[in-house]
């Protein structure tokens, strides 16, 4: 009974960091699936989730940084956390400017190369949250998983520099200009989730 009193009234506040960051990593893997669902299969309900779910990850953000920012102990060093909260943020606002940009060039359908991207997107936040998952029962796991995210957005360079040399081919300065700007968003949104990997990769070196 003191043991429980101490534990409620006494001793720090302590919040399980590592699942509100997966949670976050999961509705940022929803929202990948949204973003080839909108594109690839030309759904727009998904299209309209992408902007609800970006919403979500926004209150989950805002969450965590209150949390973090209330919280006398935490699990890992705070300023890990904290570049995990925003590289998670920026992936989902860049998600939705790629959206907003491309229904204002009227652009609701891409080819095959640019799902090859999306899907790519897709593996990363897939094993971003495997990742988190295994942070505590597996680190060596964690560590793959970080690995292989960064090694899939090289594959998706590879895809970039292809679609840009084609499109430094093409006439339509209107279509190399918004192809551009939409192949510069994705590129920068597998950046981003490397970035996360990167500091996934800096947690499990802090806690072993």
């Amino acid at each position: 009974m003191i043991t429980s009193f101490i534990k409620k009234y006494i001793l720090p506040k302590e919040i399980d960091f590592l699942s509100a960051l997966n949670e976050h990593a999961m509705v940022i893997k929803k929202i990948t699936d949204d973003l080839h669902k909108c594109f690839l299969s030309q759904n727009e309900k998904s299209c309209q989730s992408i902007l609800k779910d970006q919403h979500k990850a926004e209150e989950i953000r805002d969450n965590n940084m209150e949390n973090l920012l209330n919280t006398f102990i935490t699990p890992i060093d705070r300023e890990s956390i904290y570049r995990v909260i925003t590289q998670l943020d920026w992936i989902a606002i860049s998600i939705r400017h790629f959206l907003i940009e491309a229904k204002a060039y009227n652009i609701n359908n891409l080819d095959r190369q640019y799902g090859l991207m999306i899907e790519k997107i897709q593996l990363q936040a897939e094993l971003l949250t495997a990742g988190f998952k295994t942070v505590k029962s597996d680190p060596e796991k964690t560590a793959q998983s970080a690995k292989r995210i960064r090694e899939t957005y090289d594959a998706l360079v590879d895809i970039y520099v292809l679609k840009m040399s084609e499109l430094a081919q093409a006439e339509d300065y209107q279509k190399i200009f918004a192809q551009k700007e939409l192949l510069s968003q994705l590129k920068e949104i597998s950046k981003r989730m490397r970035m996360s990997a990167n500091s996934l990769e800096d947690i499990i070196m802090k806690m072993t």
